[in-house]
């Protein structure tokens, strides 16, 4: 039986995150925990594939739920 990997480009990937946070109303952590649930993917693999953006979004929730010290930001 021939198995097929299921591959991941860092595009992709960020699509597939935010389509989940967008449908299900999931933080972006939980939407990264679950997608990796799913799909069978380990910690070092996701690292590897969220993008900035991604990061920063999910740098911003961890602030305001307390998880990380927040960040100066300049008044827009």
């Amino acid at each position: 039986m021939v198995e097929l990997l299921n591959m991941f480009t860092s595009e992709r990937y960020n699509d597939e995150i935010n389509k989940i946070v967008d449908t299900t109303k999931m933080s972006f952590l939980d939407a990264i925990m679950y997608h990796a649930d799913e799909n069978g993917l380990e910690s070092e693999t996701v690292a590897g594939l969220i993008n900035i953006k991604t990061k920063n979004k999910l740098r911003e929730e961890a602030e305001a739920l307390n998880f990380m010290p927040k960040t100066s930001k300049l008044p827009i």
